[in-house]
C-alpha cells in the first residue's frame, strides 16, 4: 500500500481570477454531492481545467504519474476565500509536483499571483515546498535530513512526564521550518533564474 503524501497548496491572485478558478471547480454539482464524491469531482474539474488530454473516462497510472507527479491524487480538503485559495491533496508516494507546475501555468495567463506547496509523507520520508509566481514555479522535494519521528518508548524513564510532547512538537516544529526553507529556496531560484 502506497504512503500517503499530503500537500496544502496556497493560492494568492486577484479576486476575480480566484472567483473564476473557484466557480470552475466548485460546480453547483460539486455542491450538491455527498463529501466523499465531492472530492473526486474537484479532482476531476481540476484536471479538465488544466489538462486538454485529461482523460476522465479511462484514467491511468501512466497518465497520473506523468502528468500529476503521483499514481493517484485528489483533493483530500478546500478553503476558500475571496483572497485565497487552499487546496489539500492526498497523494500516493510523492506529492503532485507536476499538478503545482501546471496550476502555476494557468494562474501566470491570468496576472499576477504567489502560490506556495508544503508536502509532507505521512511516514516523514520526505517533505516538499514549492512556489510559483509570474516568473515560474519550483518544487523542491527533500528526503535528507528529515528528523525522525520520536518513539514514545524513549520517553517511558524519562522523569519529565511532558518529555514526549515536547520531543513531538520539536518533531513538527522542524518539519515546517524544512518547509518554509524549502519555498525560501524554491523563491530564490526565481530570482535567479526567473
Amino acid at each position: 500500500m502506497a504512503n500517503n503524501v499530503y500537500t496544502v497548496v496556497s493560492i494568492e491572485a486577484s479576486k476575480e481570477v480566484l472567483k473564476n478558478f473557484a466557480d470552475k471547480l466548485f460546480t453547483p454539482e460539486v455542491e450538491e454531492a455527498d463529501w466523499q464524491r465531492k472530492s473526486s469531482m474537484i479532482a476531476d474539474n481540476l484536471y479538465e481545467l488544466l489538462y486538454k488530454d485529461y482523460p476522465k473516462d479511462n484514467l491511468t497510472r501512466d497518465w497520473m504519474t506523468e502528468n500529476v507527479g503521483a499514481k493517484w491524487c485528489f483533493v483530500h480538503d478546500w478553503q476558500v476565500d475571496d483572497d485565497i485559495i487552499d487546496l489539500t491533496f492526498d497523494s500516493a508516494w510523492y506529492p503532485p509536483e507536476e499538478l503545482f507546475h501546471e496550476m502555476a501555468d494557468w494562474f501566470t495567463k491570468r496576472g499576477e499571483f504567489e502560490m506556495e506547496a508544503r508536502s509532507e509523507d505521512e511516514a516523514y520520508l520526505h517533505v516538499s515546498g514549492g512556489y510559483a509566481n509570474h516568473n515560474g514555479s519550483e518544487f523542491i522535494c527533500e528526503d535528507d535530513g528529515i528528523p525522525e519521528y520520536p518513539d514514545e518508548d524513549d520517553f517511558i524513564d524519562n522523569k519529565d512526564q511532558y518529555a514526549y510532547d515536547e520531543a513531538v512538537e520539536n518533531f513538527y516544529d522542524k518539519i515546517s521550518e524544512i518547509k518554509d526553507d524549502l519555498i525560501l529556496e524554491c523563491k530564490q531560484d526565481l530570482l535567479i533564474y526567473p
